[in-house]
């Protein structure tokens, strides 16, 4: 079994709050996960400055755990991939946990001053390049949605060659697909065939204030097992766990952190008209 803690969205220069982010370090150090990876935006203006003063936070986490970190969109903003790939590390990299038989390969959707994802030929082809390799255990992370996600708002800043990435997902049968990104917790499972299965799952902003309605920020705890698997999302702010959603053989539950968007229109007076 291999244990990873996802985090996503810190924004570190834009609503960010440092007791969050130490709420995180240290249930990070309590817990002794196998890895860390962080699905970017970990500052809000791409900017050197901000880089440099989050980098301590990060430096901690590395210290306690192996961490894999890919930039987001806000990352990317004023050439900011510069700064990123000089102070955080390469804008696409692999993690590999022998020990766990798990691969975790991170892609870089950013580009600058372009809300939407793209990955383009030449990193669908490295990534292709990853997977084919003989472990259990294989995970993705990239910060845009590849499938929109209900409270998340109208905006399309999905991934534009999304569905080349999800074929991907199916001819390497990756387990887990991590994103950020609309700073929502959420989870989709697609079954690709009748043993083999992908979920993708999004973490909430982790450190920041940036919330949709009255979530709270937050980020997954996740436990993978050739297949089986089982998340919890974490408030950032008391570190109180709830099961965001469970994959087992032959069973799958999927708890809801929120009512989705519909059930708050159903819900309105002005239907009763």
């Amino acid at each position: 079994m291999v244990e990873i803690i996802h985090i996503s969205d810190l924004h570190y220069g834009s609503e960010f709050v440092p007791d969050y982010m130490e709420n995180i370090i240290q249930y990070i150090k309590d817990v002794h996960p196998d890895s860390v990876v962080c699905t970017g935006d970990l500052v809000h203006k791409g900017r050197a400055v901000q880089f440099r003063e989050f980098l301590p936070y990060l430096d901690r986490i590395r210290q306690a755990v192996p961490l894999l970190a890919v930039p987001g969109n806000h990352d990317a903003k004023n050439s900011g991939l510069i700064f990123f790939e000089k102070l955080i590390g390469p804008r696409r990299s692999r993690l590999i946990l022998e020990d766990k038989d798990t691969l975790i390969v991170g892609v870089c959707s950013a580009r600058d001053d372009i809300a939407h994802g793209e990955i383009g030929d030449e990193q669908l082809d490295w990534i292709g390049r990853q997977f084919n390799k003989n472990l259990e255990n294989r995970v993705m992370a990239l910060h845009h949605h590849l499938i929109p996600s209900p409270m998340s708002g109208q905006k399309f800043t999905t991934v534009r060659d999304a569905g080349e990435i999800l074929e991907l997902t199916q001819l390497f049968e990756v387990d887990l697909v991590l994103m950020g990104h609309r700073h929502v917790a959420h989870s989709y499972i697609i079954s690709w065939r009748k043993n083999s299965s992908t979920t993708f799952l999004y973490s909430g902003t982790s450190t920041s204030n940036k919330v949709r309605a009255d979530d709270p920020p937050s980020f997954n705890h996740i436990f993978l097992d050739e297949g089986d698997l089982e998340v919890y999302m974490v408030n950032s702010t008391n570190l109180k766990k709830a099961l965001l959603v469970e994959r087992k053989e032959h069973h799958t539950e999927f708890i809801r952190p929120r009512k989705t968007r519909i059930e708050h229109l159903l819900a309105s007076a002005v239907w009763d008209e």
